[in-house]
């Protein structure tokens, strides 16, 4: 009978760590179609209470980077040879990260009565929402792109090696996504606190200011140069910058490195997520 019971155990790995996660990940390509439609979703639900609908996708980074660029172009007069497309070649891949991170956050808690309602896999909701965040992304390579009209010599044939450089930039982002979307179900002041955390973060890379630059403002304090060393992001921003605006190969060992380590960190926060998963309801 004590058999019977812990079969019966929803949501409880029943098949060890291993076991756990390649059963969550069949579960994710099972419900691809569920995944897809609560993308789509999530995109028309961005634009669909605005005037101009999702014409936003497109407007809101372009005037995010007429903003930076009139602070740290013309007010702290920085000069730098095509600043826009130097600029936004690290803000539009920045914007990803954050808001993929923060959207991503909240994608458990904001479905919580779908959840009393619908039994289905909770880790489709991060992934969906992490995927609305990557369509959002292509909407801002438009502006991105259409510098290039201004600035013809900076467009090279390394702009086609970007997708590995996106897919890099996604691998890191997905333990990430998992683990904050469980945790804020429990811990509901961890949304203001990655909202600090990624202001530290995007001041400590490479997003307005250059890799060598922001090095040798770190270097005199020991201690300080390890938030860039050890800020993944920072290489991936570099390498935006490398292939977009100095039309050169990126650092593709560095990006190697990062890609691996987030591997281990993804199987690591599924599995916690299904550990956690079945509280979830009763939390909420």
């Amino acid at each position: 009978m004590r058999g019977t019971a812990l079969r019966l155990t929803v949501g409880r790995p029943q098949r060890g760590p291993v076991g756990s996660v390649a059963e969550t990940l069949m579960s994710l390509v099972q419900r691809r179609r569920l995944i897809l439609y609560l993308t789509i979703a999530r995109v028309r639900q961005d634009g669909g209470n605005t005037l101009i609908g999702n014409l936003w996708l497109i407007l809101d980074p372009t005037l995010q980077l007429a903003i930076y660029y009139f602070l740290v172009g013309i007010v702290f007069n920085r000069p730098q040879a095509d600043f826009p497309l130097f600029l936004f070649a690290a803000i539009l891949p920045w914007r990803w990260f954050t808001s993929g991170l923060s959207v991503s956050t909240e994608s458990v808690r904001s479905r919580d009565r779908v959840m009393r309602q619908i039994a289905f896999p909770q880790i489709v909701l991060p992934f969906s929402t992490l995927a609305a965040s990557t369509i959002e992304f292509f909407f801002g390579l438009v502006p991105l792109f259409s510098l290039y009209f201004a600035y013809p010599h900076r467009l090279s044939t390394w702009i086609l090696a970007m997708p590995l450089v996106m897919a890099v930039q996604l691998l890191w982002m997905i333990p990430f996504a998992i683990m904050l979307s469980a945790l804020n179900v429990f811990l509901r002041d961890i949304g203001n606190f990655l909202r600090h955390a990624l202001r530290l973060l995007f001041y400590i890379s490479p997003a307005l200011f250059s890799y060598e630059r922001i090095r040798g403002i770190l270097d005199p304090h020991p201690p300080a140069h390890l938030l860039l060393d050890l800020n993944p992001m920072a290489y991936i921003l570099t390498a935006y910058r490398d292939l977009l605006y100095e039309g050169r190969s990126a650092d593709w060992g560095t990006l190697a490195v990062v890609a691996c380590a987030s591997l281990p960190f993804t199987l690591v926060s599924i599995y916690l997520f299904r550990r956690m998963s079945p509280w979830f309801v009763k939390v909420l």
